[in-house]
């Protein structure tokens, strides 16, 4: 269905060059109390939300398709818009239409997509919602850089080729980014079971020369040497590159809350492919798809979000290093003798939120008042923690 009608009223020229730029989204409109849509996104929207599909004349011959949803109830028709593997780019009203001289100035201040979100009903609070950049390197390597929008977390990786398939089935991405004209990857499953979602980018920025300058500028350092990053890890630091370029995008205000990147080396940890993984139900049940009866419901008793996704990381990347299998048992050990210690260590951590969320949003200005109380709330906790 074109997008392209006849002597256009300002309010449809205006969408129609907002849409441009987010040709790959569905355009939600903001229009009053309503996201509208149009066009082509209207009829996606229709069909996924099961919202009525309409027509306006909008000063053209045809008539344009239209469905819309209350802002009140966004949270809800997004996450099942995003659950379905859709991007969606929010476009809001960025002045006060009585204010206004003309059609009211919008913008889009926001593209979810699977792979990168911040709202709470969006995510799982034990699992990591990762969007991953994969780039193949000459000879038998893959790099991988994957960032966790919600909690500002960035890893790199490079691993043999024959391993890249289990480190992504670990991280579990809700969206992967490959190099246009790159090798295409076996399905990757994300979080829920559901595919991860795949999109193509254009294949120069995954140069790991421009790359390391992006990463520079990120984080306000002279050379990546201050991150522990060397020549060997350059697949990741060009996958890294091309995260950074789309993640910013993806948020026009920036990430200035994104952490500086854990640089994960090969050997450190056991490789552990996508059946292996399956068959030991660490996280995943085979009988019901779910986390009942696994490894990590027996051993999960977590105070905190953050505790609950460390403890998964922990399950689906054991150790292979004696020294730091020893320092984590001599760690559990301690506790598990100090009943005392551990039971002051809990009720300190009673009532701590989701720090690392809370604190991203914070720094990315998407906090609510609510979010802010509760941030401050669960660090005002931190002494009684320390002292435990």
């Amino acid at each position: 269905m074109s997008t392209q009608t006849r002597d256009a009223t300002p309010l449809m020229q205006q969408y129609r060059e907002i849409k441009a730029r987010h040709q790959d989204a569905i355009l939600l409109f903001r229009m009053g109390d309503f996201y509208e849509t149009f066009y082509d996104d209207a009829v996606t929207a229709a069909r996924v939300l099961g919202i009525t599909l309409t027509a306006r004349n909008n000063g053209g011959a045809a008539e344009v398709p239209l469905a819309g949803v209350p802002v009140k109830a966004l949270t809800g028709y997004l996450r099942r818009l995003v659950q379905q593997g859709f991007r969606v780019a929010i476009c809001e009203q960025v002045e006060d239409p009585k204010l206004a001289k003309g059609v009211v100035r919008r913008e889009v201040v926001e593209v979810v997509t699977p792979g990168a979100a911040f709202a709470d009903d969006l995510l799982d609070g034990g699992t990591n919602n990762y969007l991953c950049a994969v780039q193949a390197a000459d000879g038998d390597r893959v790099g991988i850089a994957a960032a966790d929008l919600s909690t500002g977390e960035l890893r790199l990786a490079v691993s043999a080729a024959r391993d890249a398939a289990g480190l992504l089935a670990r991280l579990a991405p809700g969206e992967v980014l490959l190099a246009k004209g790159a090798a295409a990857l076996p399905a990757v499953t994300g979080r829920g079971g559901r595919d991860a979602l795949v999109t193509e980018r254009e294949r120069w920025e995954f140069d790991a020369g421009a790359a390391a300058e992006e990463l520079c500028r990120q984080f306000a350092i002279a050379s990546l040497d201050g991150l522990g990053i060397g020549a060997e890890d350059a697949p990741a630091v060009g996958a890294a590159g091309a995260l950074l370029r789309y993640l910013r995008e993806l948020q026009p205000s920036g990430v200035p809350h994104l952490a500086r990147p854990v640089v994960e080396r090969p050997g450190g940890t056991m490789p552990l492919d996508d059946m292996t993984r399956r068959n030991l139900e660490l996280v995943e049940s085979m009988r019901a798809g779910d986390g009942a009866g696994t490894l990590l419901s027996v051993l999960d008793r977590t105070m905190t979000p953050m505790g609950a996704r460390l403890l998964r990381q922990w399950l689906l990347a054991p150790l292979v290093e004696k020294a730091a299998i020893d320092a984590r048992l001599d760690a559990v050990a301690a506790l598990a003798a100090d009943v005392l210690a551990r039971t002051r260590l809990r009720e300190a951590l009673d009532g701590v939120r989701d720090v690392e969320r809370l604190a991203g949003k914070a720094a990315a200005g998407r906090a609510t008042p609510r979010d802010l109380r509760a941030l401050g709330d669960s660090l005002g906790r931190m002494p009684a923690v320390a002292g435990a």
